[in-house]
């Protein structure tokens, strides 16, 4: 049969006969189009799985309609991409198997994803644990395999998301030598168990533990809290979480009340949610450090009691602004806001690219979705992530790209809200777009929902807009 010929065949429906000729005789072309098709014998897709050209193998690849065994070739194919296609593909499929099942398709999907997560490519490993991360149907092996590779890049994103990794086998991971970065993203993990969070401080791991007092959602024994309070004077690191975890009793506050600098005392004084002993407690180191000296950076807000009436001043006072206490932790962003922070390049015009043609092709098409939000994000295409993000909020991308250049990360995640994306995204865009510090990073509930109030995120918006000239 001639290519002539072959394209002459109806795309709606190839006989059996012209399949095998096309698949033996036809061109590139024709091969890839019928390696992609959904209505092809498994034979043929078997056969065209081993064609020479890994154009027509990476169709076979990711189409769905592939016989599992030669997915399961696929999977050892020479070509890189061939093996990242079809480890999204079977990755995916793999979660809506019943792990009950142990059939033919069942073994052999795991024969594949075993052969997948032991690959040398670094991508293709990656792409098992983006599909696996979130999800509680994800094959228990596989993901424990991934949970221990040696690239931060894959083990991440399951040590911390992966609901079906058992508290005892975090405990062994913190137990064992791990990769750096391994224990941070356990500490990181929403609804952390007590017995993780004594393994985490008992690893002795600086960072780790400054990430487990930062993770509200992390269940942390009063003891163990005191531990780490005992060793606190010396990390400074630990100091803004402490001052912020929640649900402290009075023994903590006041022991933390003894240790942290003035503007962090200041802002634990600030706490509404301490009971009125762990407040009176508070006050009588506060009292006490004011008259041994130690708080000269924020004397002046008790010092006086002020002598218009004895009312204490608050940190809204404009005294605060004006006194020694510049260090002070900002609400908005969790740091000092800067009217210079902003560079002048964020001014000008942006430069279209590639990146940006498409953003705004998706937005004209009303067809923008989080999953390409997120895409553009594993990238780097930071445009893409600033023009979406807008779109999505209704907002000018001026207000994105000051949220990130402040580095405002209650902002961040009020354009994330407003823009109809998930929390977890929200904290992506808090690190990638924003480089923010993990210890300074909002995170998700632990029903996975936005920690702020949606009062204090339509706040956030109007602040950051009205810090633009588009708002």
């Amino acid at each position: 049969m001639t290519n002539a010929q072959i394209e002459s065949v109806d795309s709606e429906s190839i006989s059996y006969e012209d399949q095998k000729r096309m698949a033996r005789e036809g061109d590139h072309g024709a091969r890839c189009d019928l390696a992609g098709r959904g209505d092809v014998r498994p034979e043929i897709l078997y056969y065209l799985a081993g064609d020479p050209d890994p154009g027509v193998r990476r169709y076979i690849a990711r189409n769905d309609a592939t016989p599992r065994h030669a997915d399961l070739m696929l999977a050892q194919d020479d070509d890189d991409r061939v093996r990242s296609d079809v480890a999204g593909k079977i990755a995916v499929s793999s979660l809506d198997m019943n792990a009950g099942d142990r059939g033919n398709v069942y073994q052999v999907t795991m024969q594949a994803l075993e052969v997948l997560a032991g690959d040398q490519l670094v991508r293709v490993r990656q792409i098992l644990s983006e599909v696996f991360k979130d999800s509680a149907g994800a094959p228990r092996h596989i993901v424990e395999t991934l949970a221990l590779d040696k690239e931060i890049s894959v083990s991440g994103p399951v040590l911390e998301n992966s609901p079906v990794l058992s508290d005892e086998f975090l405990i062994g991971v913190l137990n064992s030598e791990t990769v750096q970065g391994a224990l941070m993203a356990i500490s990181r993990r929403v609804a952390l168990g007590q017995d993780v969070a004594d393994a985490i401080v008992d690893t002795g791991d600086i960072e780790a533990v400054a990430e487990l007092l930062g993770n509200a959602s992390a269940q942390i024994r009063e003891e163990t809290l005191d531990r780490i309070v005992d060793q606190a004077p010396g990390q400074p690191g630990w100091h803004g979480p402490l001052v912020k975890r929640p649900n402290l009793k009075m023994n903590a506050s006041r022991r933390i009340a003894e240790i942290v600098a003035g503007p962090l005392l200041a802002e634990l004084k600030k706490r509404t949610d301490l009971d009125s002993d762990a407040l009176a407690s508070i006050d009588e180191v506060i009292k006490r450090r004011l008259d041994g000296g130690e708080l000269s950076d924020i004397a002046d807000l008790w010092s006086g009691q002020s002598a218009a009436g004895g009312k204490e001043m608050s940190l809204e006072d404009p005294q605060w602004a004006s006194s020694k206490a510049k260090a002070k932790v900002e609400e908005e962003g969790d740091r000092p806001v800067d009217p210079d922070w902003v560079s002048k390049e964020a001014k000008a015009p942006v430069k279209e690219t590639r990146a940006t043609k498409r953003a705004r092709k998706l937005i004209a098409k009303g067809t923008l979705k989080e999953k390409h939000v997120s895409e553009a994000l594993n990238d780097g295409e930071t445009e893409f992530v600033i023009i979406a993000t807008a779109s999505l909020a209704g907002v000018h991308e001026d207000v994105v790209r000051k949220a990130a250049s402040l580095q405002n990360a209650k902002a961040l995640v009020a354009l994330a809200w407003k823009a109809g994306l998930s929390m977890r995204l929200a904290t992506r865009l808090q690190m990638n777009l924003a480089k923010i510090p993990p210890s300074g990073v909002l995170r998700a509930t632990a029903s996975d929902g936005y920690p702020i109030s949606p009062e204090e995120m339509t706040w956030q918006l109007e602040f950051i807009a009205g810090m633009t000239d588009g708002s």
